[in-house]
């Protein structure tokens, strides 16, 4: 057995048993993030000083399994030859090590982007076999894998059933009906095989705060004609609300203004930390570990490309970016 393939099922024993060991760090089952002590902020204006250091969260993986599509047995050297292996010198697949992706209705089926190819694909019989054959020898993520999709409604099973292009984007097709009335993309979670349980449990809920003072916040942020404006309410920490403010004219310059609510109107500005993605449309909020805190979906732009994220909070201002997918490229 190679070393790699015995440090993965390693990993995957201690992952059903201790949950340590394999690089991330454990969390117990059910119980909410820990917010460290927090100092009193007594901000009243509209932001808080550019010096003010945000208060900390501990910030722990999303749950107590320690998963990754490392730990699926690696293919015995594939061999991929003919127009597979052309158009597998044109393809990047999701790294094994990845866990989340995104999920969108692509020509009314449920996918998840796995990876990308350049250039096109032909639309034969033969193309479309090559391009099979091409999927089946270089991606982690093969036919009858299962997933857990989350959306608002709590998360649910869905199983991967074949493969598909959307623009260059390589996506895996997914059994599952997109929900109702969702955001235009939804995170979707690789949990092991078989997948490991979620927490059990209700999941924990915020006081909703002063409404009257958090709407009047909000609606002192009118954006400009050359600006488009985007709200979540939520349960963010100390905050109840938030507003992202980005310029409608996309440059390397243009920034956003991303301002925090707090339950009793009070606000202070906050960050996305998005990559290269500078710029916002905030989309839905999604509570994924169930511990109060909510994580967030967000449309992306940047100068001639737009993607789908999720981000989760890593401090009480920040929200980082933990799952992408669907990237479009103008040129």
């Amino acid at each position: 057995m190679r070393v790699g393939a015995f440090r993965a099922a390693a990993c995957l024993a201690l992952s059903a048993a201790s949950m340590a060991g394999c690089g991330e760090r454990p969390r117990t089952t059910g119980g909410p993030d820990t917010i460290a002590a927090a100092r009193v902020d007594s901000a009243a204006g509209p932001d808080s000083i550019p010096e003010e250091r945000p208060d900390t969260i501990r910030v722990q993986p999303p749950d107590s399994a320690t998963i990754s599509l490392g730990l699926l047995p690696a293919p015995s050297d594939p061999e991929v030859g003919g127009e597979s292996g052309s158009l597998g010198e044109r393809a990047v697949f999701a790294p094994r090590s990845q866990r989340w992706f995104m999920a969108r209705p692509v020509d009314s089926v449920l996918a998840m982007d796995i990876g990308r190819i350049d250039g096109g694909v032909g639309t034969t019989d033969a193309a479309r076999a090559a391009f099979d054959r091409m999927v089946v020898a270089l991606s982690p993520v093969q036919a009858g894998m299962t997933f857990t999709l989350h959306a608002s409604a709590g998360p649910a099973a869905t199983r991967v059933t074949g493969f598909r292009l959307s623009g260059r984007r390589i996506v895996a097709l997914l059994d599952a009906p997109f929900p109702a009335a969702p955001p235009t993309a939804l995170p979707i979670e690789w949990r092991g095989n078989p997948a490991m349980p979620l927490a059990a449990g209700t999941p924990r809920r915020c006081d909703p705060g002063d409404g009257a003072a958090i709407e009047s916040a909000v609606a002192r942020y009118a954006p400009a004609d050359s600006e488009a404006l985007s709200v979540l309410r939520g349960c963010f920490g100390k905050f109840r609300a938030m507003i992202a403010i980005r310029p409608r004219s996309i440059t390397p310059e243009t920034v956003e203004r991303v301002v925090l609510v707090r339950a009793d109107g009070t606000t202070r500005s906050g960050k996305l930390r998005d990559l290269s993605y500078p710029l916002h449309e905030l989309l839905a909020t999604l509570d994924l570990d169930r511990d109060g805190t909510d994580e967030i979906v967000v449309h992306s732009f940047r100068p001639a490309m737009e993607t789908w994220a999720a981000l989760r909070m890593t401090d009480s201002v920040t929200f980082t970016r933990f799952a992408s997918g669907f990237t479009i490229e103008k040129r």
